[in-house]
């Protein structure tokens, strides 16, 4: 067993990964826990990290508190008291009450929240959250179909959406203070944060950025390099994600080749395309490996165009549309997999990523190494290799990577 091991809980699949892929980065063992476990895991023991993910990025607050308490004594029942909450680095989803219940589960112990990751462009100042110098309220973030961003004042964020006492670390501390919001715009301040709370004795929350400063700390085992080596001959892209980042992407991957195929629009919700089209998809996919070129199952461009959908449909709620659009993606993925055997899978997106662990039955992921930041390479226990990429991260060409060699003449 490791001497010491991390718990990590995380709201989401491709946050789980990207923290994941830190830690094999810097030398140790992860696996990641699609969903919260009712008992031990096989190969958790020799881990240095495990790696909880409560998939509560779109639930109620009163639901992401509940499983993440859920997650936290889980890993304590496993021995597992030194553990870390990952946020979204654009604090989507239920943030104030997950943060509320870390500081429920030990309440004499504070929580250091440190949401600046200055090498991705996110900074904090007076407790106000800014992306590549913009407040994120201003960035696409603002739209996301299912988590859009309403303020860009984490200080008024957690202050107005939950009762337990926050402070800002660079003005006087309260004694009653609970959670300390963070300001940063360096690295260096990251590190200076993770380091007062450490000496505070204090459990620390914050997107990938704050967990790099926090390892050194920590005396986890450190581990050999895993066999990494990624199979580019038949990949299957599956992109849920809307972000104009992943967008981007797509777009670079197509022009330099890579087989697209989008799904919604121009396919209706209400004339289900699946059974019609997945012969027809499957010859492309076919086809586009033979030529050793990457396949790209896609739903819409911009989140205007699912927007735009949804009021289509009927009239439908932007929420329940856009889960349906990610159920339709997978399931297409999926009948596609049944017959095709890909020898690399890369999935887009936190609710897309979850989606296809679900459908494929993976219940275990090894990280083997990080892509590139926001990027994990995994083993899935299934025996499926998946390359899982937070939809906001990587560089335009993050995709275009995934085009195989041309074999010789």
């Amino acid at each position: 067993m490791a001497s010491k091991q991390l718990g990590i809980i995380a709201d989401d699949l491709s946050g789980a990964i990207e923290c994941a892929a830190v830690c094999r980065r810097m030398g140790h063992q992860a696996i990641v826990l699609p969903r919260i476990p009712e008992s031990n895991q096989p190969g958790q023991a020799h881990a240095s990290v495990i790696v909880v993910v409560t998939d509560s990025r779109h639930l109620p607050a009163a639901a992401a508190s509940h499983r993440l308490d859920a997650a936290a004594r889980w890993l304590m029942r496993q021995g597992i008291h030194s553990f870390y909450k990952k946020t979204d680095s654009a604090a989507r989803g239920p943030l104030a009450a997950e943060l509320a219940a870390l500081a429920r589960v030990e309440p004499t112990c504070a929580v250091y929240f440190v949401p600046a990751f200055p090498r991705l462009g996110r900074t904090v100042t007076d407790g106000v959250l800014y992306i590549d110098g913009v407040p994120v309220a201003e960035t696409a973030f603002a739209k996301d179909p299912r988590s859009p961003i309403h303020t860009s004042s984490l200080l008024t964020l957690l202050r107005q959406q939950t009762d337990v006492p926050v402070t800002q670390s660079s003005g006087k501390r309260e004694a009653s203070a609970t959670l300390v919001l963070c300001d940063g715009t360096t690295d260096d301040d990251v590190r200076a944060s993770v380091d007062t709370a450490q000496r505070d004795g204090a459990r620390i929350a914050g997107p990938a950025g704050a967990l790099e400063a926090l390892l050194p700390h920590l005396d986890l085992d450190v581990s050999e390099p895993l066999e990494s080596r990624m199979d580019r001959s038949s990949v299957l892209i599956v992109a849920g994600s809307c972000h104009p980042v992943t967008q981007a992407q797509i777009n670079h991957a197509e022009s330099a080749g890579a087989c697209v195929i989008h799904l919604v629009p121009p396919y209706s919700m209400e004339n289900h395309p699946l059974p019609d089209s997945s012969n027809t998809f499957m010859t492309m996919t076919q086809a586009a490996w033979r030529q050793r070129r990457p396949v790209i199952l896609c739903t819409a461009r911009r989140p205007v165009d699912v927007a735009l959908a949804a009021r289509h449909q009927q009239g439908l709620d932007i929420h329940v549309y856009t889960e349906q659009i990610t159920q339709y993606l997978v399931a297409t993925a999926a009948r596609l997999l049944h017959t095709l055997d890909p020898s690399l899978i890369t999935v887009c997106g936190g609710a897309t990523s979850q989606a296809m662990i679900d459908a494929l039955g993976i219940d275990r992921l090894t990280l083997l190494r990080e892509i590139e930041p926001g990027i994990g390479l995994c083993r899935a226990h299934t025996g499926h290799m998946l390359a899982i990429k937070n939809g906001a991260f990587g560089k335009v060409d993050a995709l275009t990577n995934h085009f195989a060699p041309a074999p010789p003449d």
